[in-house]
């Protein structure tokens, strides 16, 4: 099967600043969520520990959840803030993606790549842009006004299908 749906995305590092933004947002909440449930669990751990007298395990406790909290929160932020004030865009970026039945495919000044869907760690869905994470960290930016053939609309219903529903979010800027 050929090219089902094609898109031109040009971003600039304001658009760049746009994703690091949304990138914070997605997983601050997700992560706040399980770092509570950490927080109580653990600080109920901590806390029968020290009523036993077990200041060891106590001590370690505080000092496991004070490294979680950090590679887990304040870590992602602090890249995120350093990355925004390294300012490795210069002018406009341009990626060409085509997208197929199984995989897509990007083209930019850098080189190419080809991505199956099933690879996908996570696609976010905004007012603006497409994000589709390849893990954690990096994602593709794909414009929702970029496309040349095809549109917004049927690429969000096909994607979604491409992906587990669990691994795609739709959020409004």
């Amino acid at each position: 099967m050929g090219v089902i749906f094609e898109n031109k995305t040009r971003y600039s590092q304001k658009d760049y600043d746009i994703f690091l933004e949304s990138y914070k947002k997605e997983y601050s909440v997700s992560e706040y969520a399980y770092t509570l449930f950490y927080i109580l669990f653990f600080g109920l751990c901590m806390v029968l520990a020290f009523m036993k007298k077990d200041y060891l395990l106590g001590s370690g406790i505080i000092v496991g959840l004070g490294i979680y909290l950090w590679y887990k929160i304040i870590r992602p932020n602090q890249l995120v803030d350093k990355t925004k004030k390294s300012q490795e865009l210069s002018g406009d970026f341009v990626n060409n993606y085509e997208f197929y039945k199984n995989y897509f495919k990007v083209e930019n000044s850098e080189g190419k790549a080809q991505v199956l869907y099933l690879k996908l760690y996570r696609v976010v869905e905004t007012n603006e842009y497409f994000y589709m994470y390849i893990s954690r960290q990096y994602a593709y930016i794909i414009s929702k006004s970029g496309f040349t053939k095809g549109d917004k609309d049927e690429f969000s219903n096909f994607i979604r299908k491409k992906v587990f529903i669990t691994r795609y979010r739709r959020r409004t800027n």
